[in-house]
């Protein structure tokens, strides 16, 4: 693996520490009991004589070798994430390995192509005491050191284990990828919930459900549409959304420890958006043929610049009026992308001078009054002002309110109970989406009320 194309100041975001070791300081750990050479989850030994006598000749050239990754506990004690081979290879030359199955303690150099004149010596021999011995102890590894003192969470250590020696490939710099395994939570945890439903793969996915998603574009896109959403009254005057904010919407959720409570209201908006998507559009095959030019092409997944647009436009929309005119919403879409100008518009298109760069307000805007607001107008249907449960100022005045209890079933509402938010007078009787009229109920006495009245 070819770890240099790692972003490491990346790595030694938050927890991770960069330091160049000595031979000789690994193995005074290893001696001393303070570094777990083969943890559990590390593979058997793969390496052979060859190549470990290959590593013993780059060490006395002066040639780099790749990083070493280590895991440092509460008690102070290490273990290594990646880089096993390497240091078996070492301590093995050496002589020094104990309580290891492995042929390779005490071995002799074999299949050196530069330095052939130390084929068939071993540490012991006159040459290595008189010549060798310090350049071999002294030569410096990278070590990146992940402490579980400064928040490290132990279950990442098995993140980056299968990243660095399972992918075929390194992993992606400022992507979800990388930010998984540096600040892993329940906020990420989420995301991949999400993504490994059905609803994600036929609303928005950008591949085939059956496409192994090993660098995660599926989280990434997710990601994606949570930052742009949550933040769009601070990018709508934009074109272009930061990979810096992506990394600043994991870091928060990292930092703030975000409540499961938050996280699951967050889910279901996230869930209701993609069901919205998937009623008007039926699957995401659909939806990404509506902006493709070529008519060969049967199956065509959407792109980023269109799923930009139909994720905030549907994320702010009306289940009722989305559900009792999809058939002529679904026209209009399909009205407005058959015309080159709008695909152009909306998807930031065409080349050089002719180079199209739209706000995502512009966007947006443009792509709703020519296919929803239409359909309003045709009706002469208001927009409902939609209740955010994002808002959690508005949970906790709601819950501070009820001193935490349900209206309805009058028991305590906790942090793992699944709640709503929902009108004390329906709309249906009048009521209004003022604050005054909200409340927030467990959501299987909301259910079980269905439209009646409660009363706090």
């Amino acid at each position: 693996m070819d770890t240099d194309s790692i972003d490491k100041s990346l790595l030694q975001l938050k927890q991770g520490t960069s330091s160049d070791t000595s031979i000789k300081t690994l193995l005074r750990y290893y001696l001393d009991d303070n570094i777990n050479l083969r943890p559990n989850y590390q593979r058997n030994e793969v390496i052979n004589r060859q190549k470990a006598s290959g590593i013993i000749e780059s060490a006395v050239l002066g040639i780099p070798l790749p990083p070493i990754y280590l895991f440092k506990n509460k008690e102070g004690k290490l273990e290594v994430i990646d880089g096993q081979q390497r240091l078996i290879s070492f301590f093995g030359f050496l002589g020094q390995l104990k309580e290891v199955k492995t042929k390779l303690n005490g071995f002799k150099l074999i299949g050196l192509d530069i330095l052939t004149n130390l084929n068939g010596l071993d540490f012991n021999h006159e040459y290595f005491k008189v010549v060798l011995n310090d350049k071999i102890l002294d030569f410096t590894l990278k070590t990146f050191t992940f402490d579980e003192e400064k928040g490290f969470e132990q279950s990442l250590k098995y993140e980056i284990f299968e990243r660095l020696n399972k992918n075929p490939f390194p992993i992606k710099a400022n992507s979800f990828e990388l930010w998984n395994c540096i600040y892993l939570s329940d906020f990420t945890r989420s995301i991949k919930k999400i993504v490994a439903m059905d609803l994600f793969h036929t609303s928005i996915s950008r591949k085939s459900a059956k496409t192994d998603d090993l660098r995660m574009d599926n989280e990434n896109d997710l990601l994606r549409f949570i930052t742009l959403v949550d933040n769009y009254s601070e990018l709508k005057d934009k074109n272009h959304l930061p990979k810096s904010l992506m990394l600043q919407t994991v870091k928060t959720h990292f930092e703030n420890k975000t409540n499961i409570l938050e996280l699951s209201n967050s889910e279901k908006d996230i869930v209701n958006t993609l069901k919205r998507i998937k009623l008007v559009f039926g699957s995401n095959i659909v939806l990404g043929q509506l902006v493709n030019e070529n008519p060969i092409r049967k199956k065509v997944y959407p792109n980023l610049t269109l799923l930009d647009v139909i994720t905030v436009l549907f994320s702010d929309e009306d289940d009722k009026f989305l559900q009792k005119y999809r058939d002529e919403i679904y026209d209009s879409f399909e009205e407005f992308f058959s015309d080159e100008t709008n695909r152009a518009f909306i998807q930031n298109s065409k080349r050089g001078k002719l180079r199209i760069i739209n706000t995502f307000a512009d966007r947006i805007d443009f792509l709703k009054s020519g296919t929803l607001d239409k359909i309003r107008k045709k009706y002469n249907v208001e927009k409902s002002k939609r209740i955010y449960i994002r808002d959690k100022t508005l949970d906790d005045r709601l819950l501070e309110k009820q001193n935490g209890l349900c209206p309805y079933c009058k028991n305590q509402i906790r942090a793992s109970d699944e709640y709503e938010i929902d009108h004390l007078q329906s709309l249906d009787d009048f009521g209004n989406n003022e604050e005054i009229n909200l409340a927030i109920l467990h959501k299987t006495c909301n259910r079980e009320k269905s439209n009646g009245k409660i009363l706090l």
